[in-house]
């Protein structure tokens, strides 16, 4: 049963190996009754064969016994073909039935299965480690690496909401993120060691946390986009309100490379109504 869904999880990880699947399948289903076709005509040209040759030779007895295994011959070909069939039509199925091709179906089942166990783990915030297939709680060892590295399912994953945060605008917001060291404070900064995580191209907080960051590592994550401007001097006029120097790079930066950062925000009451209402 493990290795069960430890095969459905692979397959809903990769929909094109499961496309590949299906199309393997049937062509494997229609092989098999191409075959078996072949052999109910062989058969059918041997049976024919030996009753044409006890005419000639007059042994009515490889007559009858010809005759005899002529209906077993054509019920075996129709059984075997019938069975190709049946069986395309329950794999394809759930798609007639449902509009949802065998690849979705697995996804689904892998993702209740996967809720299932983290339900069972009995700790909010569980997570599964992809190597292992263990559901780690938030107290064990290893849950700090794969609070940085599992990929969110969205901006109200169960990570920014279980300790009753908004969603991960509010989980990872930092107040003072334009002061410059502070963004350390905020859960969504990777521990010393994990600093490779940040720097890397897929960082998965990116989206939430890169406006808490100083300026100088917007430069340095793969992730984050780079500054839009050098200095702060380049920083357009309108948007001096905010303070020289920091404030005004921070100001600049969220509102033209991460106007929904100061959407979400603006929900939970973080920055001002009119954050990017500049001008």
């Amino acid at each position: 049963m493990v290795y069960e869904r430890i095969l459905a999880a692979d397959a809903a990880r990769n929909p094109v190996a499961m496309a590949q699947f299906q199309q393997s399948g049937n062509e494997v289903l229609g092989y098999v009754a191409w075959a078996g076709a072949v052999v109910g005509v062989l058969a059918l040209i041997i049976i024919g064969g030996r009753m044409i040759h006890a005419n000639f030779t007059g042994d009515p007895w490889i007559a009858a016994r010809g005759m005899a295994e002529l209906p077993w011959v054509v019920l075996g070909v129709v059984l075997l073909v019938a069975s190709g069939t049946l069986a395309g039509t329950l794999l394809q199925g759930s798609y007639h039935e449902t509009e949802d091709d065998l690849g979705s179906l697995i996804q689904g089942v892998a993702a209740e299965q996967d809720e299932t166990e983290r339900e069972a783990a009995g700790c909010e915030g569980a997570l599964r480690d992809p190597d292992t297939r263990d559901v780690l709680c938030p107290d064990e060892d290893g849950w700090d690496r794969l609070h940085d590295t599992v990929p969110l399912t969205g901006a109200d994953d169960e990570r920014c909401t279980r300790d009753g945060k908004a969603d991960c605008y509010d989980y990872c917001f930092d107040p003072g993120f334009h002061d410059g060291n502070t963004y350390t404070r905020s859960p969504c900064t990777p521990g010393r060691d994990g600093m490779d995580l940040l720097n890397g191209g897929d960082w998965i907080w990116a989206e939430y946390h890169c406006p808490n960051l100083p300026s100088s590592l917007w430069d340095q994550s793969d992730s984050c986009p780079d500054n839009p401007v050098d200095h702060f001097d380049d920083v357009p006029r309108e948007y001096a309100a905010a303070g020289r120097g920091e404030p005004a790079m921070h100001k600049y930066y969220i509102c033209t490379e991460f106007p929904e950062w100061a959407n979400g925000n603006k929900r939970e009451e973080q920055v001002g109504d009119d954050y990017c209402n500049v001008g």
